[in-house]
């Protein structure tokens, strides 16, 4: 837990802190100082092809995965709430056919529906976002109509129904409230995959637009250059599994203590 909160604090840092404090000419094209390696010139992981500072580069690149990150599971517990909250409270024909909707986009392959939608579509935050967030809300559509499920059949909630409460205080004093510990559980979690998702999509050129630097796309910069210049590709590399592994460390962690305590 404390490992991997140190390594999600620093990650987090430095991708707010370093792109404000380098000098602009770290993110300026220069190829008079290309490709030099890690250690030279005051550049500490060295210089891409173009002649920018791989460290500021990659704080960007974070920058980038933590914000689409952060808004896509945002936005998938949104939905998730309403769509499993509905479903599990009201059941019958809306249950079945949230449900199954819920299947259908979770049958979906994910990499060839993104790779559809985002090859037709103008490189943007948003139309990533959208994508992403396609392949995240089902799960938590099924766990918050699971434990919904579970909660309306409890004692105290229909003695609420008996005295008269309405669904929506039903709903918002009782079943909100108990999903959430869960729901926060497996976004700890669902960070992590966003990233990865993200850099993957980035790496093949699909990902985020031009303007905004991210793990995969530097990655994929760099690719050509392996063999001779191999950390424009193995530092963000390197990066991006450190950071994911913080961030399933802290997960992992929050699991466990809400199993511990019957929560989750």
């Amino acid at each position: 837990m404390y490992i991997g909160s140190a390594i999600i604090l620093f990650a987090a840092l430095t991708a707010v802190l370093l792109p404000v404090l380098a000098p602009p000419s770290d993110t300026v094209v220069n190829p008079a100082r290309a490709y030099l390696p890690p250690s030279s010139d005051g550049h500490l992981l060295g210089t891409d092809q173009v002649g920018r500072d791989m460290a500021v580069r990659i704080a960007m690149g974070l920058q980038t995965s933590f914000a689409i990150a952060i808004t896509v599971i945002a936005i998938a517990i949104v939905v998730g709430f309403v769509v499993g909250l509905a479903s599990g409270y009201f059941g019958g024909l809306l249950d079945t056919v949230l449900m199954r909707l819920t299947d259908i986009q979770m049958a979906l392959p994910f990499i060839v529906l993104a790779v559809a939608v985002l090859s037709v579509s103008e490189p943007s935050f948003w139309s990533l976002t959208a994508v992403l967030t396609l392949a995240m809300w089902p799960t938590y559509a099924r766990v918050v109509r699971s434990a919904t499920q579970l909660e309306k059949s409890t004692d105290y909630v229909r003695a609420s129904v008996a005295m008269g409460a309405t669904p929506a205080r039903i709903l918002r004093k009782y079943l909100v409230r108990t999903n959430i510990t869960a729901v926060l559980v497996l976004a700890a979690l669902d960070v992590a995959a966003v990233i990865v998702y993200e850099s993957t999509l980035g790496f093949l050129g699909i990902g985020a637009p031009p303007d905004m630097p991210s793990l995969g796309s530097i990655m994929a910069d760099g690719k050509q250059y392996i063999l001779v210049q191999w950390w424009i590709t193995v530092v963000p590399g390197l990066a991006l599994i450190v950071t994911v592994v913080g961030l399933n460390l802290v997960g992992i962690a929050l699991r466990s203590r809400a199993k511990s305590r019957g929560t989750a």
